[in-house]
């Protein structure tokens, strides 16, 4: 239906679909504090115009789309967030492509973490030559000096004993030493979850609207290739005998690895609440205690890990899968 809607609308430059994604684009500059956390998710309506219409009928209600939204956005006075909402469209194309030429869902989400990197790195890089600052030394000085507030506000605090305002000294202080060695493995992992997300997104948004359109398999079904396991295992070695750089990047590679099994984890706990037809109510109440203590989160990362050797959901109605 939104196909033929978009072919009798031909060039016309209000049409529904443009309206619709021109509303997308400015919703987080329209409310930054609200909706800001929606910049990051433009790759879902995105992708979905362009696989219901196509690339060049998307391709034209995109481009109109953009011209809308940024003439709200320098009403608004708020370019900058419109702009960042942007970067996804590259995402979006590259998710499209990758639908396009049937790649599965890991190699889709690598060429898609590339894709976003890349355009993220353009993105901020441009914003630092504008501004004449460095975004990644700034980002570091930013969370140092906010620790650093954050201590003096409760130092002042004459409420505090004193055992305790020392033990919250001594966190800080840490936690200052680790940022700048955690940082660049933290950003990796912004983008491969921003990633990760719009896929998830868009696949369910297809299969609930355009079942027929639907590029991936259904997230329960989605596994990462077993090899991937030797990641950390180098990871974690390289942590335990190395130093210096090569500990560094072993953390970071440690943060990555932990997210890609959180996610296989939590396709595998997904998978075993279908399997059990568990009620939407007791799904909700067991996502609210794995979101809110962080030992669930722990779990579901050993789970993912576990799924590379234990056939938790019947490994072989995926072997013809073109990532298996």
């Amino acid at each position: 239906m939104t196909a033929q809607w978009s072919a009798q609308s031909g060039g016309r430059f209000f049409n529904g679909p443009t309206i619709l994604l021109a509303v997308a684009f400015l919703l987080p500059a329209l409310i930054p504090g609200l909706f800001g956390w929606t910049s990051g998710m433009m790759a879902i309506p995105v992708f979905y115009f362009l696989k219901v219409d196509g690339e060049r009928q998307g391709g034209i209600e995109i481009r109109n789309s953009i011209l809308l939204a940024g003439a709200g956005a320098l009403v608004l006075q708020q370019l900058p967030v419109m702009l960042f909402s942007l970067t996804l469209i590259p995402l979006a194309y590259s998710l499209n492509r990758s639908a396009a030429a049937g790649e599965g869902e890991v190699s889709t989400g690598v060429r898609g973490v590339i894709v976003l990197g890349v355009s993220w790195f353009v993105f901020w890089a441009v914003y630092g030559i504008i501004l004449s600052v460095n975004p990644y030394t700034h980002l570091l000085k930013t969370l140092d000096s906010g620790f650093a507030q954050l201590y003096e506000i409760y130092s002042q605090n004459g409420n505090l004993p004193a055992d305790t305002l020392l033990n919250l000294e001594q966190v800080i202080h840490e936690l200052r030493r680790l940022i700048p060695i955690i940082l660049p493995g933290m950003l990796a992992c912004s983008v491969m979850m921003t990633v990760w997300m719009n896929m998830v997104g868009a696949n369910s948004l297809l299969q609930r609207l355009r079942p027929d359109l639907a590029p991936w398999r259904k997230y329960s079904h989605w596994r990462l290739p077993d090899r991937i396991v030797w990641l950390p295992i180098v990871a974690g070695v390289a942590l335990t005998v190395g130093s210096g750089i090569v500990k560094n990047v072993a953390i970071g590679i440690l943060l990555v690895s932990a997210l890609l099994y959180f996610f296989q984890g939590l396709a595998v706990l997904i998978h075993l609440l279908d399997k059990w037809k568990v009620p939407l109510y007791i799904r909700i109440l067991i996502y609210g205690i794995i979101v809110l203590q962080g030992y669930g989160l722990f779990v579901l990362v050993i789970t993912g890990v576990a799924d590379v050797w234990i056939d938790f959901r019947h490994r072989h109605d995926n072997q013809q899968h073109p990532d298996n």
